[in-house]
């Protein structure tokens, strides 16, 4: 999954931080010490921006501790390597390879500078045992993006696999540090503050925006009939009545999951925005509250410091949540091609 923000110029940020990157003894690898575990998972962290850095937190390590730094002018290349499976992209201008401890919760911070505008994202992370993972930091325009996916070598060939990330912070460093801030204190529920924060909410942009947009399944009966047709005619091998009549359902399944996933994006910011508006004071929700408009469409009328925040959360759950979904279909599928033992027959059956 993917992690959109913008360039922001700084210029006393970017010496600070590359001064402190040449004042480091570290600078090429970093004050990070890979996992010992024996089922360790990896990470590649794939650059293709100037002065990229990924950095790790954990309960222990509030603070962080760094890895190295990849594609800078004046330091070398960080040549940190794990022995992963699959080979990097052929495009990759810059990467290291860690060890993380598996079955952890953690945070990880990428960052980039180019020129004196700086560009950053964080988000908490699990890794799977023995799981191998990419994550990639791309510069486009004014914005860059973070894409973390799985990767495996399945029959001889590489497969990247997108995984779900939140954009969330650590709770068990919460207060710590200005990376993770002591949540707010909530205020009493009242009526009158539910139905404020109830407008509020209702008026986003992205609620008014997407509201509705539950799209309609698109795999008819007679696209199920072609898709199963296909798949027969590719195969080539022979399977009993009941493989395709789950075939079918697997189908059917993902294609109403799919179709939901808009609502489900804008259940999920919205709960979310509720939560964060319970510490709001009753001042500002009244403010907020107030609703402009003849068009019976209802739009937040002051300005709000926490929409744009919330709008930015709205799409990272629009992409979380086509991420699982495609997680979902491709674990069902996985599971029914073990269950009638196709992959020792056909080479591309379904694999997780």
């Amino acid at each position: 999954m993917s992690v959109a923000c913008s360039l922001r110029r700084s210029p006393v940020v970017v010496g600070a931080v590359l001064s402190a990157l040449l004042l480091s003894g570290c600078t090429q690898m970093g004050t990070y010490q890979d996992a010992a575990d024996p089922d360790a998972a990896k990470l590649r962290f794939v650059a293709n921006t100037d002065n990229a850095t990924v950095d790790y937190y954990d309960a222990e390590h509030c603070d962080g501790q760094t890895t190295g730094i990849i594609n800078n002018l004046f330091i070398a290349d960080s040549q940190r390597r794990v022995g992963m499976s699959v080979a990097p992209p052929e495009k990759a201008r810059g990467y290291l390879e860690i060890k993380l401890p598996p079955e952890k919760d953690m945070y990880l911070k990428v960052n980039t500078q180019v020129g004196y505008a700086v560009c950053g994202s964080g988000f908490t992370f699990k890794p799977q045992r023995g799981t191998e993972y990419e994550l990639t930091l791309d510069l486009k325009g004014r914005h860059c993006s973070t894409l973390m996916q799985r990767v495996q070598r399945i029959d001889g060939k590489d497969v990247r696999t997108p995984v779900a990330i939140k954009r969330e912070g650590l709770a068990a460093c919460a207060g710590r540090n200005a990376i993770f801030p002591k949540p707010p204190a909530l205020l009493p529920d009242t009526p009158e503050r539910t139905a404020m924060i109830d407008r509020i909410v209702n008026g986003s942009l992205f609620v008014v925006m997407k509201s509705g947009a539950t799209k309609p399944t698109t795999f008819t009966p007679e696209k199920l009939d072609s898709l199963i047709s296909e798949r027969k005619a590719k195969m080539n091998i022979a399977l009993p009545d009941d493989y395709w009549t789950l075939y079918r359902q697997n189908l059917v399944q993902f294609d109403t999951e799919n179709a939901s996933n808009a609502d489900e994006a804008i259940k999920r910011a919205s709960d979310e925005y509720r939560q964060r508006l319970r510490s709001v004071d009753d001042k500002r929700l009244k403010d907020w509250s107030r609703l402009k408009g003849s068009d019976g469409k209802q739009v937040n009328a002051a300005p709000n410091e926490m929409e744009t925040d919330m709008i930015m959360y709205y799409f990272q759950s629009s992409k979380g949540v086509v991420v699982e979904t495609v997680g979902r279909h491709l674990e069902r599928m996985a599971k029914m091609d073990a269950q009638y033992n196709v992959c020792s027959r056909y080479a591309d059956c379904w694999k997780r």
